[in-house]
C-alpha cells in the first residue's frame, strides 16, 4: 500500500518507511487533518536534501621522533644530575662526620700531649720520688766513712790447661776449695 516516489526519475529517500516524500526536494509536504494537526505525528518524519561534504584527507605528519628523542636525553641528563646532587650529599656527610672525629683526636692529642710534657718535668718527678716511692735525696742521708787496711791483700791465681771452660778448669777450682778449707782450720 506504500507508493514509492520518485524524483527526477530516481527513487526518492524517505526518512522512514512510511512518510510522505515531497516530489521536490525544496517543497515542503504536510498532511494536515480538520483540525490542524499532522495525520499519525509519530510516523512522519522529516525529508531532507542530501548534502554532499567533499572531506579532504590531511597530510599526516611524521611523529614527532626528535621531541621524544629530546625528552629522553634531558630526563636521562636530569636523572644524572639528581644522582651526582645524592653523591655529592653522601660525600659531604661523610666529609662532616670525618672532621668531628678529627676534633676529636686532636683534642686527645693535645690532652696527651700535656700528660707527656708533665712526665718530663723534673719537679714531678721528685715530688713523686720522694712522696711515693720513699725517696730521700743524698742531702738527707747519713753518711758512715769505711776504711780499709792495708794489710789485706788480694790474690789471683790462674791456671791454664790450655782450655778454657774444660773438665780441668772445674778440678782445679774444687782443689783450691778443699786446699783453703784444710788450711784455715790451722
Amino acid at each position: 500500500m506504500e507508493k514509492k516516489m520518485q524524483v527526477n526519475g530516481k527513487p526518492a529517500v524517505s526518512g522512514g518507511e512510511k512518510g510522505v516524500v515531497p516530489a521536490k526536494p525544496t517543497e515542503k509536504a504536510v498532511v494536515k487533518r480538520a483540525d490542524k494537526l499532522p495525520a499519525n505525528a509519530s510516523s512522519m518524519h522529516a525529508v531532507r536534501a542530501p548534502r554532499i561534504i567533499n572531506v579532504k584527507k590531511k597530510d599526516k605528519k611524521p611523529f614527532p621522533w626528535a621531541v621524544v628523542f629530546v625528552a629522553v636525553i634531558l630526563t636521562a641528563l636530569f636523572l644524572f644530575m639528581m644522582m651526582n646532587y645524592a653523591e655529592v650529599d653522601k660525600y659531604r656527610s661523610e666529609i662532616a662526620e670525618l672532621d668531628s672525629k678529627m676534633a676529636t683526636l686532636q683534642k686527645v692529642q693535645d690532652t696527651l700531649e700535656v700528660q707527656l710534657s708533665n712526665k718530663y718535668n723534673l719537679s714531678d718527678i721528685k715530688d713523686y720520688a720522694e712522696n711515693e716511692l720513699g725517696m730521700v735525696t743524698k742531702d738527707k742521708l747519713t753518711h758512715h766513712r769505711i776504711t780499709i787496711e792495708q794489710d789485706d791483700k788480694i790474690e789471683m791465681r790462674s791456671y791454664d790447661d790450655g782450655k778454657e771452660g774444660g773438665m780441668g778448669f772445674l778440678l782445679t777450682g774444687f782443689g783450691e776449695v778443699i786446699r783453703d778449707f784444710f788450711s784455715a782450720g790451722k
